[in-house]
Protein backbone atom coordinates (compact mmCIF):
# COMPACT_ATOMS: atom_id res chain seq x y z
CA UNK A 1 0.00 0.00 0.00
CA UNK A 2 2.79 2.49 0.94
CA UNK A 3 4.22 1.50 -2.40
CA UNK A 4 0.91 2.52 -4.64
CA UNK A 5 0.38 6.18 -2.37
CA UNK A 6 3.96 6.43 -3.81
CA UNK A 7 3.01 6.10 -6.98
CA UNK A 8 0.04 8.44 -6.62
CA UNK A 9 2.60 11.10 -4.87
CA UNK A 10 4.79 10.50 -8.39
CA UNK A 11 2.30 10.77 -10.91
CA UNK A 12 0.85 14.00 -8.94
CA UNK A 13 4.55 15.92 -9.30
CA UNK A 14 4.70 14.85 -12.31
CA UNK A 15 1.43 16.07 -13.25
CA UNK A 16 2.19 19.57 -10.95
CA UNK A 17 5.44 20.05 -12.70
CA UNK A 18 7.06 20.31 -9.28
CA UNK A 19 7.36 18.50 -6.21
CA UNK A 20 6.31 21.32 -4.01
CA UNK A 21 3.90 22.08 -6.03
CA UNK A 22 2.20 18.79 -5.44
CA UNK A 23 3.42 18.72 -1.94
CA UNK A 24 0.54 21.48 -1.49
CA UNK A 25 -1.81 19.76 -3.60
CA UNK A 26 -1.55 16.66 -1.03
CA UNK A 27 -0.64 18.55 2.20
CA UNK A 28 2.81 16.99 2.29
CA UNK A 29 5.86 18.77 3.68
CA UNK A 30 8.15 19.78 0.94
CA UNK A 31 11.13 17.20 2.91
CA UNK A 32 8.56 14.43 3.12
CA UNK A 33 8.01 14.85 -0.45
CA UNK A 34 11.55 14.48 -1.44
CA UNK A 35 12.40 11.62 1.13
CA UNK A 36 9.20 9.52 -0.67
CA UNK A 37 10.96 10.18 -4.26
CA UNK A 38 14.62 9.31 -2.24
CA UNK A 39 13.32 5.91 -0.96
CA UNK A 40 11.41 5.03 -4.40
CA UNK A 41 14.03 5.31 -6.37
CA UNK A 42 16.37 3.47 -3.66
CA UNK A 43 13.98 0.82 -3.95
CA UNK A 44 13.96 -0.09 -7.37
CA UNK A 45 17.73 1.36 -7.81
CA UNK A 46 16.73 3.92 -10.60
CA UNK A 47 16.74 7.34 -11.08
CA UNK A 48 13.50 8.99 -11.87
CA UNK A 49 13.60 12.63 -11.99
CA UNK A 50 16.03 14.95 -12.55
CA UNK A 51 15.37 18.32 -10.23
CA UNK A 52 16.57 21.58 -10.70
CA UNK A 53 15.72 24.76 -8.97
CA UNK A 54 13.09 25.69 -11.27
CA UNK A 55 11.46 22.51 -12.50
CA UNK A 56 11.53 18.67 -13.04
CA UNK A 57 12.55 16.52 -15.64
CA UNK A 58 11.69 12.84 -16.25
CA UNK A 59 14.30 10.36 -16.87
CA UNK A 60 14.14 7.40 -19.74
CA UNK A 61 13.06 5.23 -16.17
CA UNK A 62 11.11 8.10 -15.10
CA UNK A 63 8.81 8.04 -18.01
CA UNK A 64 8.55 4.53 -18.09
CA UNK A 65 7.49 4.34 -14.23
CA UNK A 66 5.02 7.47 -14.68
CA UNK A 67 3.21 5.67 -17.75
CA UNK A 68 3.16 2.33 -15.91
CA UNK A 69 2.12 4.12 -12.93
CA UNK A 70 -0.86 6.01 -14.41
CA UNK A 71 -1.60 1.95 -15.89
CA UNK A 72 -1.80 0.36 -12.58
CA UNK A 73 -3.59 3.25 -10.82
CA UNK A 74 -6.01 3.31 -13.62
CA UNK A 75 -6.39 -0.20 -12.97
CA UNK A 76 -6.92 -0.10 -9.30
CA UNK A 77 -9.98 2.42 -10.15
CA UNK A 78 -11.51 -0.09 -12.51
CA UNK A 79 -11.49 -2.51 -9.80
CA UNK A 80 -12.98 -0.18 -6.83
CA UNK A 81 -15.51 1.44 -10.02
CA UNK A 82 -16.68 -2.31 -10.43
CA UNK A 83 -17.28 -3.56 -6.90
CA UNK A 84 -18.40 -0.43 -6.15
CA UNK A 85 -21.02 -1.49 -9.29
CA UNK A 86 -22.00 -4.45 -7.69
CA UNK A 87 -22.47 -3.29 -4.30
CA UNK A 88 -24.15 -0.44 -5.67
CA UNK A 89 -22.33 2.16 -3.51
CA UNK A 90 -22.49 5.76 -3.02
CA UNK A 91 -19.91 7.03 -1.70
CA UNK A 92 -16.04 7.36 -3.32
CA UNK A 93 -15.10 10.81 -5.23
CA UNK A 94 -17.09 12.32 -7.93
CA UNK A 95 -14.73 14.80 -9.76
CA UNK A 96 -16.82 17.28 -12.22
CA UNK A 97 -15.89 19.82 -14.65
CA UNK A 98 -17.95 22.36 -16.04
CA UNK A 99 -18.19 25.15 -17.21
CA UNK A 100 -18.16 28.87 -15.15
CA UNK A 101 -21.48 29.99 -14.88
CA UNK A 102 -23.72 26.92 -15.69
CA UNK A 103 -21.93 25.40 -12.50
CA UNK A 104 -22.02 28.46 -10.08
CA UNK A 105 -25.79 28.23 -11.26
CA UNK A 106 -27.15 25.00 -11.92
CA UNK A 107 -24.50 22.35 -10.85
CA UNK A 108 -22.91 23.40 -7.57
CA UNK A 109 -26.94 23.38 -5.84
CA UNK A 110 -27.49 20.33 -7.25
CA UNK A 111 -24.36 18.58 -6.26
CA UNK A 112 -24.52 20.35 -2.48
CA UNK A 113 -28.14 18.72 -2.61
CA UNK A 114 -26.58 15.08 -3.89
CA UNK A 115 -23.67 15.15 -1.42
CA UNK A 116 -26.41 16.08 1.38
CA UNK A 117 -28.65 13.24 0.57
CA UNK A 118 -25.10 10.75 0.14
CA UNK A 119 -22.76 12.02 2.37
CA UNK A 120 -19.81 9.69 1.86
CA UNK A 121 -19.50 11.02 -1.93
CA UNK A 122 -16.79 13.23 -2.20
CA UNK A 123 -17.13 16.00 -4.42
CA UNK A 124 -14.55 18.15 -6.64
CA UNK A 125 -15.43 20.62 -9.14
CA UNK A 126 -13.25 22.21 -11.56
CA UNK A 127 -15.08 25.34 -13.02
CA UNK A 128 -13.63 26.44 -16.24
CA UNK A 129 -14.81 27.74 -19.88
CA UNK A 130 -11.46 26.01 -21.38
CA UNK A 131 -11.70 22.13 -22.30
CA UNK A 132 -10.40 19.75 -19.87
CA UNK A 133 -8.89 16.80 -20.54
CA UNK A 134 -10.61 14.00 -18.55
CA UNK A 135 -7.93 11.23 -18.59
CA UNK A 136 -4.85 14.22 -17.71
CA UNK A 137 -7.29 15.63 -14.92
CA UNK A 138 -8.43 12.47 -13.59
CA UNK A 139 -12.03 13.83 -14.13
CA UNK A 140 -15.23 11.28 -13.71
CA UNK A 141 -17.65 13.95 -15.75
CA UNK A 142 -17.66 16.86 -18.08
CA UNK A 143 -20.84 19.15 -18.29
CA UNK A 144 -20.59 21.38 -21.76
CA UNK A 145 -22.54 22.71 -24.33
CA UNK A 146 -21.83 20.75 -27.71
CA UNK A 147 -19.91 17.99 -27.97
CA UNK A 148 -17.30 17.14 -30.81
CA UNK A 149 -18.69 14.25 -33.07
CA UNK A 150 -15.03 12.81 -32.87
CA UNK A 151 -14.79 12.86 -29.34
CA UNK A 152 -13.27 9.40 -27.31
CA UNK A 153 -16.03 9.95 -24.77
CA UNK A 154 -19.16 8.74 -24.08
CA UNK A 155 -21.84 11.88 -24.37
CA UNK A 156 -25.49 12.22 -23.00
CA UNK A 157 -27.36 15.20 -23.71
CA UNK A 158 -28.85 16.67 -20.78
CA UNK A 159 -30.75 19.16 -22.20
CA UNK A 160 -31.72 21.01 -25.53
CA UNK A 161 -30.13 24.56 -25.38
CA UNK A 162 -29.71 27.78 -28.00
CA UNK A 163 -27.66 31.07 -27.86
CA UNK A 164 -29.46 33.60 -27.49
CA UNK A 165 -28.77 37.51 -27.27
CA UNK A 166 -29.36 39.63 -23.99
CA UNK A 167 -29.23 42.89 -22.29
CA UNK A 168 -30.36 44.74 -18.90
CA UNK A 169 -33.71 46.34 -19.44
CA UNK A 170 -31.69 49.27 -18.23
CA UNK A 171 -29.17 49.17 -20.90
CA UNK A 172 -32.01 48.77 -23.57
CA UNK A 173 -33.95 51.71 -22.24
CA UNK A 174 -30.88 54.15 -22.68
CA UNK A 175 -28.93 52.76 -25.79
CA UNK A 176 -32.08 51.51 -27.56
CA UNK A 177 -33.31 48.01 -28.81
CA UNK A 178 -31.54 47.20 -32.02
CA UNK A 179 -34.03 46.04 -34.73
CA UNK A 180 -31.85 43.93 -36.64
CA UNK A 181 -28.43 42.51 -36.69
CA UNK A 182 -26.23 44.99 -38.63
CA UNK A 183 -27.17 47.43 -35.68
CA UNK A 184 -25.02 45.59 -32.84
CA UNK A 185 -21.91 47.37 -34.66
CA UNK A 186 -23.29 50.45 -32.91
CA UNK A 187 -24.07 49.05 -29.61
CA UNK A 188 -21.81 47.83 -26.79
CA UNK A 189 -20.99 44.21 -26.86
CA UNK A 190 -19.45 41.71 -24.49
CA UNK A 191 -16.86 39.52 -25.77
CA UNK A 192 -16.69 35.92 -24.75
CA UNK A 193 -12.62 35.05 -24.75
CA UNK A 194 -12.29 31.27 -25.93
CA UNK A 195 -8.92 29.25 -26.41
CA UNK A 196 -7.48 33.03 -26.06
CA UNK A 197 -9.37 33.88 -29.27
CA UNK A 198 -12.07 36.29 -28.62
CA UNK A 199 -15.06 35.59 -30.17
CA UNK A 200 -16.08 38.21 -31.83
CA UNK A 201 -18.13 37.03 -35.20
CA UNK A 202 -21.19 36.44 -34.63
CA UNK A 203 -23.89 34.31 -36.91
CA UNK A 204 -27.58 35.09 -37.68
CA UNK A 205 -30.05 33.11 -39.89
CA UNK A 206 -31.98 35.53 -42.24
CA UNK A 207 -34.40 34.67 -44.90
CA UNK A 208 -31.40 35.29 -47.35
CA UNK A 209 -29.55 32.93 -45.79
CA UNK A 210 -26.63 32.13 -42.87
CA UNK A 211 -24.84 36.21 -42.47
CA UNK A 212 -22.12 36.90 -40.26
CA UNK A 213 -20.73 40.55 -38.15
CA UNK A 214 -17.60 41.14 -36.43
CA UNK A 215 -19.16 43.04 -33.48
CA UNK A 216 -17.47 45.83 -31.78
CA UNK A 217 -15.63 45.10 -28.42
CA UNK A 218 -16.65 46.99 -25.36
CA UNK A 219 -15.02 44.65 -22.97
CA UNK A 220 -14.35 41.40 -23.04
CA UNK A 221 -13.50 38.22 -20.70
CA UNK A 222 -12.70 34.09 -20.64
CA UNK A 223 -15.24 33.60 -17.65
CA UNK A 224 -18.35 33.27 -18.84
CA UNK A 225 -20.09 34.52 -15.71
CA UNK A 226 -18.39 37.77 -15.57
CA UNK A 227 -20.15 38.01 -19.31
CA UNK A 228 -23.33 37.88 -17.96
CA UNK A 229 -22.81 40.12 -14.83
CA UNK A 230 -21.53 42.76 -17.27
CA UNK A 231 -24.95 42.21 -19.02
CA UNK A 232 -27.35 42.63 -16.29
CA UNK A 233 -25.39 45.52 -14.94
CA UNK A 234 -26.25 47.20 -18.24
CA UNK A 235 -22.72 47.32 -19.79
CA UNK A 236 -23.95 46.16 -22.94
CA UNK A 237 -25.21 42.98 -25.07
CA UNK A 238 -23.60 39.80 -24.75
CA UNK A 239 -24.58 36.46 -26.47
CA UNK A 240 -24.87 33.52 -24.54
CA UNK A 241 -26.20 30.40 -23.79
CA UNK A 242 -29.81 30.16 -22.64
CA UNK A 243 -29.14 27.76 -19.71
CA UNK A 244 -26.66 30.56 -18.62
CA UNK A 245 -29.32 33.43 -18.78
CA UNK A 246 -32.51 31.06 -17.86
CA UNK A 247 -32.26 32.40 -14.37
CA UNK A 248 -31.81 36.43 -14.97
CA UNK A 249 -34.62 36.41 -17.90
CA UNK A 250 -36.59 34.76 -15.70
CA UNK A 251 -36.39 37.34 -13.08
CA UNK A 252 -35.52 39.83 -15.46
CA UNK A 253 -32.61 40.69 -15.15
CA UNK A 254 -31.85 40.16 -18.92
CA UNK A 255 -34.06 39.92 -21.50
CA UNK A 256 -33.12 38.77 -24.86
CA UNK A 257 -33.43 41.07 -28.66
CA UNK A 258 -32.84 39.81 -31.90
CA UNK A 259 -34.29 35.68 -31.17
CA UNK A 260 -35.86 35.59 -34.41
CA UNK A 261 -32.26 35.34 -36.07
CA UNK A 262 -30.86 32.66 -34.32
CA UNK A 263 -27.92 34.33 -33.18
CA UNK A 264 -24.92 31.71 -32.57
CA UNK A 265 -20.95 32.02 -32.30
CA UNK A 266 -20.09 29.55 -35.37
CA UNK A 267 -21.84 28.81 -38.69
CA UNK A 268 -24.58 26.39 -38.72
CA UNK A 269 -22.52 24.81 -41.62
CA UNK A 270 -20.00 24.02 -38.94
CA UNK A 271 -21.29 23.92 -35.53
CA UNK A 272 -21.38 21.29 -33.28
CA UNK A 273 -24.58 22.27 -32.26
CA UNK A 274 -25.01 24.33 -28.24
CA UNK A 275 -27.62 21.51 -26.70
CA UNK A 276 -25.82 20.73 -23.09
CA UNK A 277 -24.40 17.20 -22.41
CA UNK A 278 -23.04 15.05 -19.85
CA UNK A 279 -19.31 13.41 -21.30
CA UNK A 280 -17.38 10.59 -19.76
CA UNK A 281 -14.44 8.06 -20.56
CA UNK A 282 -15.93 4.62 -22.06
CA UNK A 283 -15.68 2.87 -19.30
CA UNK A 284 -17.63 -0.45 -18.97
CA UNK A 285 -17.84 0.04 -15.32
CA UNK A 286 -18.97 3.60 -14.24
CA UNK A 287 -19.34 4.10 -10.45
CA UNK A 288 -23.13 4.33 -9.31
CA UNK A 289 -22.66 8.14 -7.62
CA UNK A 290 -21.74 9.08 -11.53
CA UNK A 291 -24.61 7.37 -12.83
CA UNK A 292 -26.68 9.04 -10.55
CA UNK A 293 -25.91 12.14 -10.44
CA UNK A 294 -26.36 11.93 -13.83
CA UNK A 295 -29.76 11.38 -13.38
CA UNK A 296 -30.37 14.07 -11.40
CA UNK A 297 -28.56 16.43 -14.01
CA UNK A 298 -31.21 15.06 -16.27
CA UNK A 299 -34.46 15.67 -14.04
CA UNK A 300 -32.89 18.84 -13.44
CA UNK A 301 -33.33 20.51 -16.12
CA UNK A 302 -35.82 18.99 -17.76
CA UNK A 303 -38.65 20.31 -14.59
CA UNK A 304 -36.97 23.22 -15.14
CA UNK A 305 -38.59 23.68 -18.85
CA UNK A 306 -41.87 21.61 -17.46
CA UNK A 307 -42.42 24.85 -14.85
CA UNK A 308 -41.05 27.23 -17.57
CA UNK A 309 -44.12 26.03 -19.81
CA UNK A 310 -46.20 26.04 -17.35
CA UNK A 311 -46.20 29.34 -16.04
Amino acid sequence: MDRLKDMELFVRIVECDGLAAAGRELGLTPSSVSMRIKNLEEHYQVKLLTRTTRSIKLTESGQEFYKDSLQMLEDISQIENKLQFSQKKMGGPLRITCTSDLGRQHIIPLLNDFVSKHPDVNPFINLSDSITDLTESNIDIAIRYGISPDSQLIAQKISENHRVLCASPEYLARCGRPKTYSELTDHSCLIMVHAKRPLVKWYFQTPDGEKSLTVPTTRSCDDGAQIRQWAADGAGIALKPYWDVANDLAAGNLVTVLEEFKPDYQSKNLSIGSDLYVAYQDRKYVPNRTREFIKVLKNHFAEYLLHKAAV
